[in-house]
């Protein structure tokens, strides 16, 4: 082989390992976002206000999320976020969260109120008015996209979920934020598999 001819096998060597490593960061232990509920509001359920003794009632809810990128080495570009609130085994509110742009290890804040419909108010101010908790359920959609340098990830399914404890004065009884989970871990053992032929690849063009 002469000398021209192996500059090029080694120039093509070196475009399919850059190639490959790319693929590799798109696909390797993408980790989902955290999502956590910061706070969680009932008036209705506010025992300090006159409006849970009266026939009108404010159904609304008041709640603040935080999404949480936990990647140094990805963006994240969410499409719309779909919330989903329940009471017992109902739905009563749903609401969408626009879509965003979230840098390498960022932090992103939405305040939102949502008014709900259908949920059973004098069985629910009973339940705190006896020192017991309203259980909320909130459910969490969302497809994001991940950034790898310019490139983006096929998009990613996220579906989570938490509880949510509600006391006499309409407030979520954790004082800590509330993680909202999923069932499963969200690696990918596609971008091993790629990373290590990628560095072989490597390995026997400089050989």
């Amino acid at each position: 082989m002469d000398e021209f001819s192996k500059i090029i096998c080694e120039c093509l060597c070196l475009m399919v390992s850059i190639v490959l490593i790319i693929l590799a960061g798109l696909t390797y232990t993408i980790k989902r976002p955290h999502c956590y509920i910061q706070e969680f509001y009932v008036p209705a359920l506010d025992l300090s206000l006159n409006s849970t003794t009266t026939a009108v009632i404010n159904p609304c809810l008041f709640f603040e999320l935080a999404f949480e990128n936990i990647m140094a080495d990805h963006s994240v570009r969410y499409g719309d976020v779909n919330l989903t609130f329940s009471y017992g085994r109902s739905a009563v509110a749903k609401y969408v969260v626009p879509t965003f742009y979230q840098g390498k290890l960022k932090r992103a804040d939405r305040r939102e109120v949502v008014e709900s419909s259908g949920v059973p108010w004098e069985a629910a101010v009973k339940v705190v008015s006896n020192g017991s908790a309203a259980v909320f359920r909130v459910d969490l959609v969302a497809r994001p996209r991940f950034r790898f340098w310019f490139w983006y990830s096929k998009r990613k399914g996220m579906r989570i979920g938490a509880d949510v404890e509600v006391d006499g004065f309409g407030m979520k009884m954790k004082r800590e934020d509330i993680r909202l989970t999923n069932l499963g871990s969200s690696k990918s053992r596609v971008g091993i598999f790629v990373m290590f032929v990628g560095l072989l690849v490597t390995l026997l063009c400089l050989f």
